[in-house]
């Protein structure tokens, strides 16, 4: 469907399509940038409101100019669409010094598709060079840097996609000392809750229940008793202790602890005596170990 009449000049006059950075524009964007949109696709001879506010209405006639392009009819506008619709127009010859709108033009299409070094400022210099000689290369076109007629006509039919987006790091697992710090600051939590034997939680604990309960906090289950504890995980010398790491006490290994810090642990000790800190000194130092 061809535009109902000619772009209002109170539209026009403030019509901003200059921007730091493109956002892709769907139905229901609103702001500048979905203006923006709005006011290119009247340009180009589609329906569309200029207020601001994308909608159904406007994102169909979205849809038809891609297919004139021959884009897929799709109802949102990403890199492509914005660069098509930005450089409309004639297809000048530019090069390097050249100045003007037609400059700003070209400017406003190579940054939409992701050259975000080119300034917007309507002249012609390296970075501009730069991004079209990237773009040359794209559409396997000699690399002059010069604007020509085949570049104009690579970005206003979507065939020059722009610079890669840049990967995501990779999430980076979580270490040992991540898993320690999430245990003990589960166990920090249960600070003042009751001892009762047997008790793995919510509000009362023995004292591997506790141990159990702040690692499985971090990801990592371990065994139910403190003996079945002392024979898993790595072992760990009394120098290397870092924090959540289990650290066992008394012969037999009847009892085990988190390690909090600066010589102290976080236990759940007996009946009547809530959960706590405690000097590591002031029991019988048997062994640690790290779960993960």
């Amino acid at each position: 469907m061809a535009a109902t009449g000619p772009l209002p000049a109170s539209a026009a006059s403030t019509c901003n399509t200059s921007f730091a950075s493109y956002q892709t524009i769907r139905e229901g964007s609103t702001g500048a940038q979905a203006r923006a949109m709005e006011c290119l696709l009247r340009k180009a001879g589609r329906s569309t409101s200029v207020n601001g506010s994308f909608s159904a209405a406007d994102a169909s006639q979205l849809a038809r100019y891609r297919a004139s392009i021959g884009l897929k009819p799709l109802r949102i506008a990403g890199r492509l669409p914005w660069a098509a619709l930005l450089s409309r127009g004639n297809t000048p010859t530019l090069e390097r010094g050249d100045r003007g709108s037609d400059v700003l033009r070209l400017q406003r299409s190579l940054r939409a598709l992701g050259w975000t070094r080119v300034p917007l400022n309507g002249s012609y210099d390296s970075l501009t060079v730069s991004a079209v000689k990237a773009a040359q290369q794209q559409r396997h076109l000699s690399q002059t840097g010069r604007a020509t007629p085949a570049l104009w006509r690579g970005l206003q039919t979507g065939k020059i996609a722009g610079p890669a987006a840049p990967r995501k790091a990779a999430a980076r697992p979580a270490s040992s000392s991540d898993k320690g710090a999430k245990a003990l600051a589960f166990a920090k939590k249960q600070l003042g809750d009751s001892h009762r034997y047997g008790a793995t939680g919510p509000s009362s604990w023995d004292c591997s229940g506790l141990t159990g309960g702040a690692w499985k906090f971090a990801g990592v289950t371990i065994p139910r008793t403190s003996q079945a504890q002392w024979r898993s995980g790595k072992k760990i010398s009394k120098s290397d202790l870092k924090p959540g790491d289990l650290v066992f006490f008394y012969r037999g290994i009847s009892h085990v602890a988190i390690y909090a810090g600066n010589g102290n642990v976080i236990h759940a000790s007996r009946p009547g005596k809530p959960v706590s800190y405690l000097k590591m000194s002031y029991m019988p130092y048997q062994g640690a170990r790290r779960p993960a």
